[in-house]
Order: structure tokens, then sequence, then C-alpha cells
């Protein structure tokens, strides 16, 4: 973990009145004005404290300190702990009431700090305060899974930092010289693959498995959902352990490529997500599902023979939905409890960080390729040329069509403890055959009822 303090002298005119947190920015004609929360005498500075994980940290102090250049009343301090452990750091930070006052924070664990009372939903807080726009003005042009992962129990906690999705993705060079279509369906899917067996690829599709976390999961239900797969009702009640359900089907027909059709590479329990990048940059395998940010890893110049070739398309299925997820900024309640300017100020940050038309989101994805959380970014030219430089031509498009119908689905507390359990006794058992997937299904809705209780 590191921390850094970020600082700016003041240059302050005699006799003004001196704002203690900062500074929002209202549209008047036009033109920028700013309204300053103010009080009379000596300067004071307003303390931010803002953990993140660590994931370029050095962009992130960057955008830190070009955001204490335009608000200079506001003194940030970052915290960066290494990704694995962010969650465990954090339930830490909160227990012992260590001064944290903005966060990262993601779908996979906000019921758990929500229910706790660590953090708040910044919808409650939003209007109440200065900004540049109301909260109803980002919540209308939020993707719909970015929305869904960034709410718990109707109240939306967050702006999205970044947000993702697991999508499909196809060797575009090598459909086009075996003259084969881009798969529509599972069934074509298959279909291909066997196509492509009979020309030499062993295994066409190839699967990221290793049954430790969570991505292993969502890399086998997005497949799933492009089926129009569901888990759980709005009572959490499990509702897939049936035979004619979508995640039944989809876990049916993995187990079948293994084992049946053998288009599937069976060392998939030590494929890791770069692993199956390297896999397709060889030119071992023409299909997979993997979160979208690994689409840039395949296509960057030079990381492989096969690198420009990939192409994204809708998932497969009769909705074509697939799973998306949104890592959020959150307000803490320890933020909350120091009143009025910590406040502010928290909400000003939050709003440069996480806008929909922010600097830091647009650097992001300019700069490193990532994902976001709104629908109008994907106007901005640069941000359309730079999908297309990450991702390939056409992406700029397919991207959007497949942001504006991807769904999430419910996080509730236990739920990383149900996906832990269904990923290393439930599927993998069943695709290595050692039982079946009904047996497979059925534990995990044994497991659900368990932990819901």
């Amino acid at each position: 973990m590191s921390n850094e303090r970020y600082t700016r002298r003041e240059a302050l005119s005699t006799g003004a009145k001196i704002a203690i947190g900062v500074v929002g920015a209202a549209i008047v004609g036009g033109a920028a004005t700013y309204a300053f929360y103010q009080q009379s005498a000596a300067p004071q500075k307003v303390k931010l404290e803002f953990t993140v994980w660590n994931y370029s940290v050095e962009t992130i102090r960057d955008n830190i300190q070009k955001f204490m250049q335009q608000y200079p009343n506001i003194e940030v301090t970052l915290y960066d702990f290494n990704w694995p452990d962010y969650p465990s750091t954090m339930i830490q930070r909160f227990t012992t009431k260590t001064p944290t006052d903005v966060c990262y924070n993601g779908e996979d664990w906000l019921a758990q700090w929500a229910e706790a009372g660590w953090v708040v939903p910044l919808q409650d807080y939003w209007d109440k305060y200065v900004t540049k726009k109301k909260f109803s003005e980002y919540v209308n042009d939020m993707v719909p899974f970015a929305k869904e992962s960034m709410t718990y129990k109707g109240k939306i906690y967050g702006l999205p930092y970044y947000s993702d999705m697991f999508t499909f993705m196809y060797n575009d060079k090598i459909l086009k010289d075996y003259g084969l279509e881009v798969p529509d369906t599972w069934e074509d899917v298959l279909d291909a693959s066997l196509k492509l067996k009979e020309k030499g690829i062993r295994y066409p599709y190839i699967l990221q498995y290793q049954a430790t976390n969570p991505f292993d999961f969502y890399a086998v239900f997005s497949g799933a959902m492009g089926r129009g797969a569901r888990l759980f009702d709005e009572d959490l009640n499990p509702i897939f352990a049936s035979e004619d359900h979508p995640f039944y089907e989809h876990l049916q027909w993995i187990v079948d490529g293994i084992h049946k059709y053998k288009i599937i590479n069976p060392d998939y329990l030590a494929t890791h997500e770069t692993d199956a990048a390297k896999k397709m940059g060889a030119g071992e395998g023409v299909f997979t599902v993997l979160a979208k940010y690994m689409l840039a890893a395949m296509n960057a110049p030079g990381s492989s023979p096969n690198a420009g070739n990939f192409r994204l398309a809708l998932m497969p299925g009769k909705t074509h939905e697939a799973y998306g997820f949104a890592k959020m900024y959150n307000m803490t309640r320890m933020c909350v409890e120091r009143g009025d300017a910590a406040i502010q100020a928290a909400i000003t940050f939050i709003e440069y960080f996480g806008a929909n038309d922010s600097p830091v989101l647009k650097r992001w994805a300019v700069e490193k390729g990532l994902g976001f959380g709104f629908l109008s970014p994907y106007s901005d030219p640069d941000i359309a040329k730079s999908l297309v430089d990450y991702y390939g031509p056409g992406a700029d498009k397919s991207i959007k069509e497949q942001a504006t119908i991807a769904k999430t689905i419910p996080h509730p507390v236990w739920f990383g403890q149900w996906v832990d359990y269904s990923i290393k006794e439930a599927i993998a058992k069943a695709f290595s055959k050692e039982i079946s997937v009904k047996e497979a299904v059925d534990r995990m809705a044994r497991r659900a009822k368990e932990l819901r209780g």
C-alpha cells in the first residue's frame, strides 16, 4: 500500500472570503460561473482520503493533481492496495474507522458495504449540493447494466469508474479464409467449430475456467445470458435448475463441447484469461468469451501473429444479452459524518472523476481502452477512434450495441460465497463429468437457498 498527499499553495486576494470545499460550475447563459461554499476569515482546506486498487496508479495520481489545480481548496490523500487484497483491506478500514471519504467499489461488494452502512447512496446527497449536472442527468445516460451494478435496494450508490462486459470474440480472418459466417446462435458456434476442426484447428472454442475467481463464472454465465438466462427471481429464489433453462442448456453445451465434440480446449482448468488470449493469438482457437478488455490485448500490435484480426460480435443466442458490470466511485458514511464541507468536496471530486463528460473518463478510454458506463461518450470522436484502434474496425458501433443490451444480475450479500462454491463444487465437477449438469445446478440451487436463509 502506498499513500501520497497532494497540496497546492493558494493565492488569495486581501479581504476575500475563503471557500472551504470547492466549487461547482453552474452553467449560465453558456458561460461557466462558480458557486462557493464560504466561511469567513482564515483559509481552510477540505481533506479527502481516497482509496483505490493498484491499476495504473501513476495515472490516478496525475488525475488527482489536475483536479487539485482546478480545485485548490481540496487536498486529496491517495491510498492504493493490491487488487486481490482490496475487499478485505477495505473491510478492515471500515471496521476500524480508518478515515476514508471516497473509495472504489464494485458490484461484487456493494451489497455488503451498503448493508453494513459503510457507504451511502450518492443519489440521496447529490442534488443538495453544488454540481455541474443533476444526478438524474447522469442516471439517464447510464447503460442499463452499469446502473444496475451500482444499485442496491433501489438506491444508486455511485458514478461509474469503469464498466465492462464479458463478450463473444472471434478471429475474423480465419472465418473469412474458410468462408464461414459470424455465428448468431450457440448452435452456429458448434457448427462452425466442427467445420474448423475438419480444417485442422483442434479446439476452435477456447474456454477460460480455472475455477478460482468470479471471472471464471462470468465467462460461462455471459454465454448463457445470450440465450436469455437469469439466475434468481425478485425474491432471490434460484430459477435455473430445470433442464430447459438457458443456464442448464449452456452448461450442457460446454460439457458436450469438451467431451462429445471435442471443440473446447481440454486444458481449460489451466487457462487463465491471458492464456486464452495467447491461444487465440497463436491461431489455436477461433472463438472465445472473455472480458472485453482482453480483445484490446489480443489486437495489440506485435502481440501475436493474429493481432488485429480479432473482432467482437453480439453474444450468440436468442437475446444476444451479455453479462456487464461496473466499478464505481462511492462516498462513505465516514465522509457524511464529517459534515457539509466534506460532502461537498467528495461530490465535487466524484463528479470530476466520474461524470459522463469527465476528462478522467476520456483519459481512461483513450489512453487505456477502459470501458465506461454511459452512452454519450460513444459520440466523442476521440473515444470512438480509440475504440477502433484498440478493438478493431467497427468496434465503436458493435461495443455500443452490446453495451445497450447487456445486463447484470443481483449480487446479494452472500453472492460471493455462492459463486465460489458454484465454480469449484458444481460447475468444475460438471465440466470434468465427475457429476452431471443436473446435479451441478441442483447443488447450486441448494447452496443459494442455504445462504439466503
